[in-house]
């Protein structure tokens, strides 16, 4: 299975002590959901109240997650008031084989702000 993701054995090791090092942070979810930014949301357009004083925005989701639903990459690219981009890749799009896939669209996205 690794190697279809095109990661090393070595890297993989890495990669999971890392996960098990994140997994003794906890979150106070209740406290956490007092200061979600998504309070502020405009009802009828569910955007952030404050979409038109943000910088351009990218929301990149992927077609093979098993982390991150397309409803919760639609939701965030809503909020920010973008249409949202799948790449065809698993989770981590910069970190498998298919790391080009994202590349090759946030290259394109940069492309469009310069045309700007």
């Amino acid at each position: 299975v690794v190697e279809n993701w095109g990661i090393s054995e070595e890297d993989l090791e890495r990669y999971q002590g890392n996960f098990k090092r994140d997994t003794v942070a906890t979150i106070n979810l209740r406290d956490l959901a007092k200061q979600l930014p998504s309070l502020n949301v405009d009802k009828q357009y569910d955007q952030a109240l404050f979409v038109d004083k943000l910088p351009p925005a990218l929301v990149v989701g992927a077609t093979d997650d098993f982390i991150v639903d397309n409803a919760g990459v639609i939701e965030t690219a809503k909020y920010f008031g973008v249409e949202p981009v799948m790449i065809d890749s698993p989770h981590d799009v910069m970190l498998g084989k298919k790391f080009e896939n994202a590349a090759i669209e946030i290259k394109e996205w940069l492309e469009t702000l310069a045309e700007k």
